[in-house]
């Protein structure tokens, strides 16, 4: 008999492909998502996206400009800003993940610090690496502007050089230029800054706000559409089809009926934010209620169409928890977006999940009205509609079966 039962359980696995995908295909899949993002945290897989300013122009700095173009870990964004407003705004806009401005002489005094590091609260982690790599870069390639920095400290210490030491002076740095050794590092070249009001709390809770409101939007709207399989086993579907307005009765008040859950289920998330994080949404909210309302909207109706294409509640089931989990990780709901590699980074823009982060980070942490994430949107509108359209469409296909 265990052997029977064992057959049994076998056949019925074999023959559900859902649940093979679910048991062997799902678990490799995010496996290999999650290696690829945190194996590229700690190699040349992490590229950050950098903002280049310089504001104090000389050849040191065109030659730190060439050595961070060079870095395999960072994308150094074309063109190179002239004032350090140019750099915030791009890192405030999310358009670089860091910014990096050169503001002094490489070689100046030591009291002040010629490299300003720039990061979004949201991207904390972005400011040490790249000062570390900029560390690293002149205490290894540069080694003679570290060198040339501490010399004057060195002199202010012991005295005026007499013309025979600034002589070997200036021929060491010149071999340290054409042939830098090992070095021990450098100091006091590199501050950081994190931009913004609202601190790291801030931020943080922003971005997770967003990414969970959207991985429950997926959740509770995927389950809600497979009620629609239920009613379409049992025969309602059916007795409904009979009226004038056919099946399409039925996707309409389930799209409608999600969307409402959703817009109430991510209420309740951001009021939990404001509440005890100190979240703003008072002077944001007509931009925060079009983005709930689409991102409710586009939950709803990929779980309407993913219900409208399964045959039975079960497949429905594993293919929902499949969807969810692989949109959720690409998409920045689990991990931020910023420490995946550049091409993981791309497919996660075929996700809800990313377009939603995206347009309540703008909204809540930026500032940003409606106009200005109109880009995150409509994707979340555009797929609300296709799920809707899809829905109806494979509806009255069914019907006719």
């Amino acid at each position: 008999m265990i052997l029977a039962m064992l057959r049994v359980m076998l056949l019925g696995l074999l023959r559900d492909r859902g649940a093979l995908a679910m048991a062997f295909v799902l678990p490799p899949t995010i496996f290999v998502i999650f290696a690829a993002i945190f194996s590229g945290t700690s190699g040349d897989g992490l590229r950050l996206k950098l903002a280049y300013g310089i504001t104090a122009s000389s050849d040191n700095a065109a030659r730190l400009e060439t050595e961070l173009r060079a870095e395999p870990s960072l994308r150094v964004t074309p063109g190179i800003a002239t004032t350090e407003a140019e750099v915030r705004a791009a890192v405030a806009d999310g358009s670089a993940d860091v910014g990096l401005v050169v503001r002094g002489d490489l070689v100046g005094e030591a009291d002040s610090s010629p490299i300003l590091v720039l990061v979004d609260p949201g991207k904390l982690m972005a400011g040490p690496i790249v000062a570390g790599h900029v560390q690293r870069i002149l205490a290894t390639r540069l080694l003679d502007l570290g060198l040339a920095r501490s010399a004057p400290q060195i002199e202010a210490l012991v005295g005026a050089f007499t013309p025979e030491q600034a002589a070997r002076l200036a021929a060491a740095l010149d071999e340290l230029a054409e042939a830098p050794p090992e070095p021990d590092g450098t100091g006091g070249l590199v501050s950081t800054e994190t931009l913004g009001g609202g601190g790291e709390a801030g931020a943080t809770v922003t971005y997770y706000a967003g990414a969970v409101a959207i991985l429950f939007l997926l959740f509770s709207a995927m389950q809600g559409a497979a009620t629609l399989i239920e009613e379409r086993t049992s025969g309602i579907v059916d007795r409904l089809a009979v009226g004038p307005a056919g099946t399409d009765v039925v996707v309409a008040g389930k799209f409608l009926f999600l969307t409402l859950q959703g817009i109430v289920q991510v209420a309740l998330i951001f009021l939990v934010a404001v509440v005890v994080y100190g979240v703003d949404l008072a002077g944001q909210l007509p931009a925060w209620t079009a983005t709930t309302v689409l991102a409710a909207a586009a939950a709803a109706g990929l779980g309407l169409a993913i219900a409208s294409a399964c045959t039975s509640k079960q497949q429905a089931q594993t293919i929902t928890t499949f969807v969810v989990l692989v949109s959720s990780a690409i998409g920045g709901s689990m991990v931020p977006r910023f420490l995946m590699p550049p091409w993981l980074q791309e497919i996660g823009w075929y996700t809800p999940n990313a377009w939603a982060i995206e347009a309540y980070h703008g909204v809540l942490w930026r500032g940003e009205g409606i106009e200005a994430i109109i880009g995150d949107l409509l994707p979340l509108g555009g797929l609300a509609i296709a799920g809707v359209v899809a829905a109806l469409i494979v509806s009255r296909w069914r019907l006719k079966l």
